[in-house]
């Protein structure tokens, strides 16, 4: 008896040093392909952390190291997209090809306002971003700038919006992105029917919406849903390196896009502009075909949604 439970003591101290020891390598893998900690700061919403690793620097919320990151940049080279989803969010060009005034919800280190501005130079552009630590760190450490055109406006994005639909006259955007994350999650303040309906009102006619998603997640069913009962219309673009997805709703004189057209109009926007990355790529990564879960619930102000989640675990 005894020796059994010797046995036992050294078998889960045993385990103990290789979870020890695994964990170890992980985080000194994330500290190799990061790079070293140059900023840290604890803001009112976020727990914010730079790294830089030669010239590639990365701006992450959140207390886990191995979350994902908000924004990376190579300071070698601008034009350069580290991330997926910031080349993605171009997907909205296919729908209107010239914006004039654009809102992007969330600012992390600045790189989709600032690559649109620069393919764009006669673009109004509107920031929301809720920190206001943000914005100085995207201006010290991502090459971030404001100017007579771009705008940053510190304030939740919902009650930015709900400010300019009280506006005369009601300003109209031509596009629309929402990017506003918390750490590795979306605020579910800005997930919901009433807030898309808000996003809506602000909305061109001949405008559309990108909102930056997860597609690996159980919530991207509720969301997409969610999109078709605000605006009837919503197509999806898929990542093809990360988890993100675009959910795409075009304005009311916005086209609904198939395949083909989306490469016939990706393939004139790249002659046209010259984007540094492919933009036909982008057109490839949109998948008509999607529709949510037939179980999924619309996400409204008064539904979390944990209480689709916990239906879903019920009903298996």
């Amino acid at each position: 008896m005894m020796k059994n439970r010797i046995l036992k003591v050294v078998l889960i101290l045993t385990s103990c040093v290789a979870v020890f020891l695994q964990s170890l390598f992980v985080g000194v893998a994330i500290a190799d392909s990061i790079g070293q900690l140059i900023y840290k700061k604890n803001s009112l919403y976020h727990r914010i952390s730079v790294y830089q690793y030669g010239t590639v620097v990365s701006l992450q919320f959140g207390r886990q190291r191995s979350l994902d990151m908000q924004s990376q940049i190579d300071l070698d080279n601008l034009r350069r997209h580290m991330l997926e989803y910031t080349r993605m969010s171009f997907c909205g060009l296919l729908y209107k090809p010239q914006p004039d005034r654009i809102l992007v919800l969330g600012l992390g280190g600045g790189v989709i306002p600032r690559e649109m501005q620069y393919y764009f130079p006669s673009l109004e552009t509107h920031v929301v971003e809720i920190d206001p630590e943000v914005p100085t760190i995207a201006k010290k450490f991502f090459s971030f700038r404001e100017n007579d055109k771009l705008k940053v406006h510190i304030a939740d994005g919902r009650i930015f919006i709900k400010k300019q639909l009280r506006s005369d006259p009601l300003p109209k955007y031509d596009l629309i992105i929402l990017d506003a994350f918390n750490s590795d999650y979306i605020p579910f303040h800005l997930m919901t029917k009433e807030f898309l309906t808000e996003v809506k009102g602000v909305l061109a006619e001949d405008g559309v919406v990108v909102a930056n998603v997860f597609y690996s997640n159980r919530l991207f069913d509720a969301e997409l849903k969610t999109f078709l009962a605000v605006f009837d219309r919503c197509q999806v673009f898929v990542g093809i390196d990360s988890g993100n997805a675009m959910l795409v709703a075009p304005g009311k004189t916005a086209p609904t896009l198939t395949g083909k057209k989306a490469l016939a109009q990706a393939k004139i926007l790249q002659r046209k502009h010259k984007f540094a990355f492919d933009m036909t790529t982008v057109a490839k990564q949109l998948k008509p075909d999607i529709l949510p879960d037939p179980n999924a619930k619309v996400l409204t102000d008064d539904r979390a949604p944990v209480n689709w989640l916990k239906e879903q675990e019920t009903n298996k």
